[in-house]
């Protein structure tokens, strides 16, 4: 009996220690506007799970007033490390546009898997990513998070940016035309909410489009 019981401790003693059990990293995660030396950037994480196995989608929109704007795209899993959560990035690339609106042209894309991110939870308990893609800055609170599901188009708009579908940057967004969204981010309540239009009550204001086959 008891050589029983100590074998189902044993068993057990994964989904006491392991943070990625019982209570899903799943989600997407965003950081508010960071300044930077010559303009600022936005980090947006989207966390999902297949098989019992974490991944990641990582952008990075950096602006810069001298050169333009770009788009930082990091995929890769997540590993544990002791009581760290690492992101360990597969594939990355670079894409720019001078002016917004433009088409995003491929700058390049690059060998990053011998970088790591780690994420933990700070006294507020909000995730925080230990730089940013490029290295720019260190200790990031992702201070959105959104309720999500893999694969569904989340938009933000920044403030300062087009009003409506022209100034909206974030994910899955490939193939949406001029289609409006169907929810809202309401950040007091911590929910989506029915689309009632785009406006800024917010610096970021998120949007939810229906998810197509074409995103």
């Amino acid at each position: 009996m008891h050589k029983f019981l100590i074998l189902s401790l044993i068993c057990l003693l994964p989904f006491w220690t392991n943070p990625m059990v019982g209570k899903s990293l799943e989600g997407l995660y965003f950081s508010d506007r960071q300044t930077t030396e010559n303009g600022y950037l936005v980090i947006g994480i989207e966390i999902f799970q297949e098989k019992g196995k974490f991944f990641y989608n990582a952008q990075e929109l950096r602006f810069k007033k001298t050169l333009g704007w770009e788009e930082v795209l990091f995929v890769g899993k997540i590993t544990l490390v002791g009581e760290e959560t690492i992101l360990v990035p597969e594939g990355c690339q670079i894409r720019a546009m001078k002016e917004w609106g433009e088409k995003l042209a491929l700058l390049r894309r690059f060998d990053c898997d011998h970088l790591q991110f780690s994420l933990k939870k700070n006294k507020s308990n909000v995730w925080v990513v230990s730089e940013s893609l490029l290295g720019t800055l260190e200790h990031i609170p992702l201070v959105y998070a959104l309720e999500h599901s893999a694969g569904n188009p989340v938009g933000v708009q920044l403030t300062g940016l087009p009003e409506g579908r022209e100034g909206i940057w974030g994910f899955h967004l490939n193939g949406l035309g001029g289609k409006n969204p169907e929810k809202t981010w309401n950040p007091s309540k911590g929910q989506w909410e029915p689309f009632r239009g785009y406006g800024m009550s917010e610096e970021l204001q998120f949007y939810r489009w229906k998810r197509t086959f074409s995103n």
